[in-house]
Parts: structure tokens; sequence; C-alpha cells
């Protein structure tokens, strides 16, 4: 299956989605996976961190799990020169065996409210377990 398909797969038919970060886990929901243009003429590298092409896969997802919030200046590009790779996992149904999905992303940017924490993710690579 090649990733277009995967992508594609993954964002009709994804079962739930769990954000990993270092040994806590934190539970998605209102998934969005799109597939749209960067703001960059050519591919490059961003910020020295990751590579981007001209488009890249968003994610964009909700969690309830406040405590997130203490993790985020590590997590994204600002501040910091270095910033984590993320893995969301869910689980996809391939020929009848279900498989876990890895999407490894960065955080592009946030915003909480008192209940929840919005990611704006860019989705680097994708991988079938």
């Amino acid at each position: 299956m090649s990733d277009e398909e995967l992508f594609a797969q993954v964002s009709q038919h994804g079962k739930s989605y769990v954000l990993h970060v270092d040994d806590k886990i934190f539970n998605l929901e209102k998934i969005s996976l799109v597939k749209s243009t960067i703001p960059v003429r050519k591919p490059t590298t961003r910020g020295g961190v990751y590579f981007t092409d001209t488009t890249a896969y968003k994610m964009k997802a909700i969690t309830h799990d406040l405590s997130i919030i203490e993790l985020l200046p590590n997590l994204m590009l600002g501040p910091n020169t270095e910033f984590k790779s993320i893995e969301i996992k869910t689980v996809l149904d391939v020929n009848g065996t279900q498989k876990e999905i890895i999407l490894e992303t960065h955080v592009a940017n946030t915003m909480n409210t008192k209940d929840t924490v919005e990611l704006n993710l860019i989705v680097d690579k994708i991988r079938l377990d």
C-alpha cells in the first residue's frame, strides 16, 4: 500500500487515535487529516530540523488531557531549536487484519481552552506495523 493510499485509509477508517510523548499517552479525538500546501517555494529543511516539500499532510486533533500543556514547549519549534517528533498511533483493518499505523508528526501550533488542547501537526512519516 502506498503512503498516499495509507493516508486516505487512516483519515477515513482509523479507529481511536493515541498520542505518545515520552512515557505519557494522550487520547485524541476530532481528527482531521488533509494534504495541503506549505508556505515554501521549494522543498527545504525547516528550521534546520525537519525536511518539508511544498505540500504536506496536516493533522488537527483535540485532547481533553490538559497535562499535555506542560510538555508543549519541548514539542514545538519556536523558542527552542530542537523539538521532539511525536508518534500518533491508530488501528486500521488491512485485508481483514488489524494493523497498527504510526504517524510521526511535529507540532506546528496549538490552541487551548479551559477544557481542551487543539494540536495542529505536520505529518512527517507514516508506518504500517
